[in-house]
């Protein structure tokens, strides 16, 4: 096993916070040992019913109000009256869409009678936040999930499972990723998969199409690099999880299997998984696509070489391109889909987030309602736009009035997405940058593809024997 590679920290993790919560519960009985018993209170008399008032049996019983068929679609009955629920939402990135995730709760509140207590998670710490309340038994009702962590945390057994949705048609990939072992525990919410973005100036002067397969991404690349002053692509080292894994599918491989027995083996170390890591790491290394600090990029310092116009090329979803335009108003940006692999097809990842209800909500039917509520679909189409993301719904999408570019990102998620194997293990894969420290030591030449995916592999099954 590769050192420092833990197959289950969040298991280890969660071992450790219960046994600080248990002996901080033990310390404080203790300490209340030896104090005496509060004297009990005295309970008043009831008082008598006034003879002249009429028995509650005997009260007229008021005719119920038809309940709204609106309403009803949308989970908001008007009958939680009294109850309370707190919700975690991740930080959606500006003010704006803080007020109208807060504007969609306040209506909630005033059409149940309910009350919501929402909090905003900043990402990079939510997944801590998520383990130690789990481990504290101090959950919230409602969250939101990103999708590769709904299964590391379902199969700790403290998600509800979710109702059937009938003939609601999702993004397959989040139903995927929201049911692992068969159990549906996230409805999908938002999602979003990737594309090219390009300067189309540059294309345009130099009469370039946008690359079809991986040939034509060598090929393009090195005109512009001849013909500019240019990089390339942005490749990213340090976040090259979501742009390297996709293209061991683009080669025709597949990241892991699932056998018969529900177990999981580590398949990205055969053929094809080589030449994919093999091909994303010669961008750097042989046709210098980037330059040499992209070894440890993420997309957003590509995003920030693209803006600067520094770089012609990167992979990116609709909030980059969002981000592009708004710093670079005068910026000509074309979006196409992504090149091709040998196996002819151009399979991303949708990215994205579930919503999930806890187990032990003391609210359950109050939590369900408000999760219904938020997936109403003029609320999810209203929100997910304004992020640069699509509803979770086939539905949802085709109702939306897409521009050029918007259709593009559209085509990638609803044709060409997929999920990573929905496994508790794959947060801790991520967690412990596996992937991508098997990509900087490919980039830099210190192992071959074979050797250091042979070591993921390794590391990988470990995992799932524990």
């Amino acid at each position: 096993m590769r050192p420092g590679l833990t197959p289950h920290p969040l298991r280890a993790l969660l071992a450790l916070l219960a046994l600080t919560v248990l002996l901080a519960a033990c310390e404080a009985e203790e300490a209340a040992e030896g104090e005496p018993d509060e004297p009990d209170e005295e309970e008043p008399d009831e008082a008598e019913p006034d003879a002249d008032e009429p028995d509650a049996e005997d009260e007229a019983e008021p005719d119920e109000a038809e309940p709204d068929e609106d309403d009803e679609a949308d989970g908001a009955s008007g009958d939680h009256d009294g109850e309370s629920i707190t919700v975690w939402i991740m930080q959606p990135g500006s003010d704006d869409l803080e007020e109208m995730l807060e504007g969609f709760t306040a209506d909630f509140e005033e059409e149940t009678g309910a009350d919501v207590d929402l909090l905003f998670q900043p990402w990079p710490d939510a997944h801590d936040a998520f383990t130690t309340a789990i481990a504290g038994d101090d959950m919230p009702d409602v969250a939101e999930m990103g999708t590769t962590w709904t299964p590391e945390f379902g199969e700790l057994g403290v998600f509800a499972e979710q109702e059937d949705s009938g003939d609601v048609e999702y993004i397959e990939a989040l139903v995927e990723s929201g049911t692992p072992e068969g159990t549906p525990l996230g409805a999908p919410w938002y999602a979003g998969a990737r594309a090219l973005i390009y300067n189309a100036e540059v294309f345009d002067e130099l009469g370039l199409e946008p690359p079809e397969d991986w040939d034509e991404l060598v090929d393009v690349g090195e005109t512009i690099q001849a013909e500019t002053d240019m990089h390339a692509y942005g490749v990213v080292g340090a976040g090259a999880n979501h742009f390297v894994l996709p293209r061991v599918w683009q080669a025709g491989g597949e990241i892991g299997e699932q056998h018969d027995d529900g177990t999981w083996e580590a398949t990205l170390n055969e053929q094809e998984g080589v030449e994919a890591f093999d091909e994303y790491a010669s961008l750097w290394s042989e046709h210098e696509f980037a330059p040499d600090g992209a070894l440890n990029w993420d997309v957003n310092d590509a995003q920030d070489a693209f803006i600067n116009e520094d770089m012609a090329m990167f992979e990116g979803l609709g909030p980059n391109l969002g981000v592009v335009q708004g710093e670079a108003e005068d910026l000509e940006v074309g979006v196409a889909p992504l090149p091709e692999g040998p196996a002819g097809n151009r399979d991303t990842l949708a990215g994205g987030s579930h919503l999930v209800r806890f187990a032990d909500s003391q609210s359950p039917e109050t939590a369900q309602a408000y999760i219904e509520y938020l997936l109403a679909d003029e609320r999810v189409a209203e929100f997910s736009e304004a992020v640069g993301f699509f509803p979770g719904t086939i539905e949802g999408i085709e109702a939306m009035d897409l521009d050029e570019h918007g259709e593009v990102f559209a085509e990638m998620l609803t044709d060409h997405s997929r999920s990573y194997p929905p496994t508790a293990e794959w947060g801790g894969f991520e967690g412990e940058a596996l992937f991508t420290d098997a990509v900087q030591l490919i980039m830099q030449g210190d192992v071959s593809a074979q050797e250091a995916l042979d070591d993921v592999a390794d590391d990988m099954n470990d995992a799932f024997q524990e």
